[in-house]
């Protein structure tokens, strides 16, 4: 049953927009992954300030507490509930499930940001 899942997770998130990393091996995935994260990292960082320096003090505020609801979902949701799913399957795939969905969510929340101007 968790096998399943697990290879329903895989196909949601290899339809994500870093399709890209679906590498035909399974460490080569993973350090496309870990390339794709960083990169939009960065990318989330320079949205966040965009909309940060353009809020007054209230909106500061209120961006401030939504990053950080974010960055709460996103944890649990990856590193945690998906990380755990993520157990049964043997090998690499655990990680490249865990940064596929880091990847995904990041790359979503960037655009969510990018949507507010």
């Amino acid at each position: 049953m968790y096998k399943i899942i697990i290879l329903m997770i895989l196909n949601l998130l290899s339809f994500s927009a870093v399709a890209n990393c679906n590498k035909s091996n399974v460490y080569e995935s993973i350090s496309c992954y870990e390339k794709e994260l960083r990169s939009s990292k960065t990318l989330l960082n320079q949205s966040y300030k965009k909309q940060y320096l353009a809020l007054d003090t209230d909106g500061k505020l209120i961006l401030e507490k939504s990053q950080k609801a974010w960055i709460n979902y996103k944890n649990s949701h990856c590193d945690e509930l998906v990380a755990y799913l993520a157990t049964q399957v043997q090998g690499g795939g655990s990680k490249l499930i865990n940064l596929s969905c880091n990847t995904q969510l990041t790359n979503e929340r960037i655009k969510q940001l990018d949507d507010l101007d």
